[in-house]
């Protein structure tokens, strides 16, 4: 008689889990660590061309010129070119109403507002598969968000429309973060990355369009010839802000659930506190230096969390992409 395998046990499991986990979490804390600087870059750029023209070019360069290189990985059916590409538009809708919202409230108000992702991503995902969210989970994002809440300094929230543009970049966030999550399954890491960019850069584009800024903008957006400052800041902005950046996402989230990664995504404030210093030489108050250490000590709780093998978020049962 053939004798049946047996089944490995959860404890097998976890050192593999923990594993895991800690390579999402490393991914994700380098995305962050570029997203930080990606800001310090944007708002130096931000005097030579309008958010919107700055975020189209930028997406434009890895999608447009990474289509050859995603068909290389092989070849997408029409339902994961629609997902990849609707990602992309929550990427747009969230990096535009950030920009947005600038205009008529203070930055730090826009950067608490839109950290409640970190809220939202649990919930959503907790209706989404109808089970309540882990209790570890529910304390590290509200650790995390007071958090951001002392990083960012005074929050007076205002009944202005910029609160709403705010709130809508909360919702796109996460929106984006799940969807990357659900997604990462159908296709390879590069493809779907130079789907989102696809996405967010036609997105964009329309934007440009209905408002008439492509007109007024076409020129910052097409022209080879600008200065040096202008155009490494771009370059840095289209291969590591968002090429590399992207890959890292995916594949980070890969390994982590979408609770876990929209945790990690909030050290994002903490790296651009970071380099604000060291470029703008804008030191950190001590009330900011808290904020940051309960950032970090609400990711250092979840990890431990999950490397006992508890389960924070209901897993996927999807089999992972493979290779055709």
């Amino acid at each position: 008689m053939v004798e049946l395998e047996s089944r490995p046990s959860a404890e097998g499991l976890r050192p593999k889990r923990s594993r895991t986990f800690w390579w999402g979490l490393l991914a994700l804390g380098l995305l962050t660590a570029i997203w930080g600087y990606s800001n310090i870059v944007i708002r130096q750029l931000e005097l030579s061309m309008s958010p919107a023209a700055l975020l189209t070019l930028r997406y434009a360069l890895v999608g447009v010129l990474g289509l050859p290189w995603a068909f290389r990985h092989g070849s997408l059916f029409l339902k994961q070119w629609l997902w990849g590409l609707l990602v992309g538009v929550f990427l747009a809708a969230a990096t535009l109403s950030q920009a947005v919202s600038m205009e008529s409230i203070p930055v730090d108000n826009v950067a608490f507002i839109t950290a409640l992702y970190v809220i939202l991503t649990p919930l959503f995902m907790a209706l989404w598969r109808r089970k309540v969210p882990h209790r570890v989970v529910i304390v590290a994002a509200l650790v995390s968000l007071l958090g951001v809440a002392l990083l960012v300094g005074h929050v007076t929230v205002t009944a202005a429309i910029g609160t709403l543009w705010s709130l809508l970049a909360a919702v796109m966030a996460t929106l984006q973060i799940i969807g990357t999550a659900e997604i990462s399954r159908t296709m390879t890491v590069i493809q779907l990355t130079i789907m989102e960019a696809l996405g967010a850069a036609l997105t964009l584009f329309l934007y440009l369009l209905v408002t008439g800024g492509f007109q007024h903008h076409a020129f910052a957006i097409i022209s080879l010839h600008m200065p040096i400052g202008v155009a490494w800041r771009l370059g840095y902005l289209a291969l590591l802000g968002t090429l590399i950046a992207g890959f890292l996402q995916v594949w980070g989230q890969s390994q982590l659930t979408a609770t876990e990664a929209a945790l990690a995504f909030n050290m994002e404030p903490v790296w651009t506190a970071v380099f604000a210093w060291l470029v703008f030489s804008q030191f950190l108050r001590w009330l900011q230096i808290i904020g940051a250490l309960l950032i970090v000590g609400s990711l250092v709780v979840l990890s431990v969390t999950s490397e006992e093998g508890n389960d924070l978020e209901v897993p996927d049962t999807k089999a992972p992409y493979r290779e055709h």
